[in-house]
């Protein structure tokens, strides 16, 4: 699926470059031989017909060095949006990529890794499922399950997104309406548990999302569960490659397993979703999920954060086809906002079963000693859990806040935020997780189904360490 014609490499272009005509971008790729990296620093770069013609007056066109180029703030000034550089006594020297005999200038990433923070954005990038993995902590999978499952999974959440409700929640300390249809899937209770023998279908937490109770949460059909176990086997395998299957200690413990769906309906170019990072209150700190995209072809739009003393923010986008599967790894939810965008109707890439629809399915995994830890803010409602992304002091910490849902009926108006802040004791949870998974490991005879819970035990894989708590493959 990566752009290896014109046509799809056009179709590129015009997810950054949304108010450009498409003959002028079809042009501009040809005069840069069909390298689509180039063609985006020469639409970036002045026309010179806005410029002075005289050479004390012309402006240098901006290319991608130029935003790194150190000797030359005045200039980067004048052709980037400014912000405060600042740097950190971690972050070495800044590099030089002026070109020389005895040294080649480094690519754009390699001088991101190695520099400290410059002088406004990048220009955006567009990434493929061969390249996102070097830019963001993402992989992308075309055609992530059978076809025929993928098109009969799709006809069922058409069908499920027609019952959906437009999600309703508090930014700023005002209810706001989502551009989009959604609703939460889980699973159906296990029959041994005390919630099936009182006769509830549903797990014992109840949902709440921007300080708001979800009240639409749904068993997953059969379809979905289906297409959860194939997802959970490719990131649960993902997951194992990457670092050599190391893992962070506020990371999930054991195996990776989506008990909750999250699906979004976009009905054509004009609904969509803003930046944001995906709430971490029942996922807990570092969550992976995985994005199941069905139907129509939308671009997918990341941008990272600038963070002190880290590298400038930067806008990437990448397509994402039907049947394809983005697995967003820890830092995504922490140091990047993701987006599917507005687009124009004719930028909209149809399927021939849901036309202009998108349907996105979000697998996650909610973690129980999260799900049982939620503090309840003065409103009386479970708290939000998030993540310090600004604040170089307590950079990286997380802490619960009030959601803004209110309670008129202790004085607190929907959508105010009664102030309620405390921080997250991650050691505490950390030692929950350990219990927790051993507790698991035990009940399971000591072994975790090789086949995502539906069958026979895989023996000695995903073992714990009573004593240390670490996952032993």
């Amino acid at each position: 699926m990566a752009a290896d014609n014109d046509d799809e490499k056009l179709a590129v272009l015009m997810t950054v470059f949304e108010s450009v005509d498409p003959q002028k971008l079809a042009a501009a790729l040809a005069e840069n031989d069909g390298d689509v990296d180039k063609t985006v620093n020469a639409l970036l770069a002045p026309s010179p017909a806005a410029h002075p013609t005289n050479p004390k007056q012309k402006k240098r066109a901006v290319s991608i060095t130029n935003f790194f180029d150190p000797t030359s703030s005045k200039r980067r000034a004048a052709d980037t949006p400014s912000t405060t550089a600042q740097t950190s006594p971690s972050f070495p020297s800044p590099v030089s990529t002026s070109p020389s005999a005895s040294e080649p200038l480094k690519n754009a990433f390699e001088i991101l890794r190695n520099s400290p923070q410059v002088e406004g954005p990048l220009p955006p990038k567009q990434l493929t499922a061969s390249s996102i993995s070097e830019h963001v902590p993402c992989e992308l999978i075309y055609d992530a399950l059978p076809k025929e499952l993928a098109d009969v999974l799709l006809g069922r959440m058409l069908q499920e997104a027609e019952s959906w409700e437009i999600h309703r929640f508090v930014l700023f300390e005002k209810e706001v309406a989502s551009p989009h249809t959604s609703s939460f899937y889980t699973e159906p209770v296990p029959a041994h548990s005390s919630s099936a023998e009182t006769g509830d279908s549903l797990p014992d937490t109840e949902y709440y999302y921007g300080g708001r109770k979800q009240a639409d949460v749904r068993i997953m059909p059969p379809e979905a569960a289906r297409a959860r176990d194939i997802v959970e086997q490719i990131v649960n395998e993902r997951m194992d490659a990457r670092d050599g299957g190391k893992r962070h200690e506020a990371e999930i413990v054991g195996r990776w397993k989506a008990n909750v769906v999250l699906g979004n309906c976009y009905r054509g170019g004009a609904q969509a979703v803003g930046p944001h990072m995906d709430k971490l209150t029942y996922l807990g700190p570092r969550p992976t999920i995985g994005s199941l995209t069905l139907g129509a072809t939308r671009p997918f739009r990341i941008r990272r954060i600038a963070r002190p003393g880290g590298p400038p923010s930067q806008t990437y986008n990448v397509l994402l086809p039907h049947n394809s599967l983005l697995i967003m790894f820890p830092p995504m939810q922490e140091e990047y906002r993701h987006e599917v965008p507005k687009i124009q109707p004719t930028r909209l890439t149809p399927h021939p079963l849901s036309r202009d629809t998108r349907i996105n399915l979000t697998f996650r995994a909610s973690r129980r000693e999260y799900r049982e830890s939620i503090p309840l803010c003065r409103c009386g409602n479970p708290s939000e859990l998030r993540c310090v992304i600004k604040q170089e002091g307590n950079l990286g910490r997380y802490f619960h806040m009030c959601g803004g849902g209110g309670n008129p009926d202790r004085g607190i108006d929907v959508g105010h935020n009664c102030g309620f802040f405390q921080w997250l004791d991650l050691e505490e949870m950390n030692r929950k997780a350990r219990v927790y998974a051993a507790e698991l490991s035990s009940a399971t005879a000591g072994c975790v189904p090789s086949d995502g819970g539906m069958g026979e035990c895989d023996e000695g894989a995903g073992k714990v360490d009573d004593v240390k708590g670490e996952v032993l493959t």
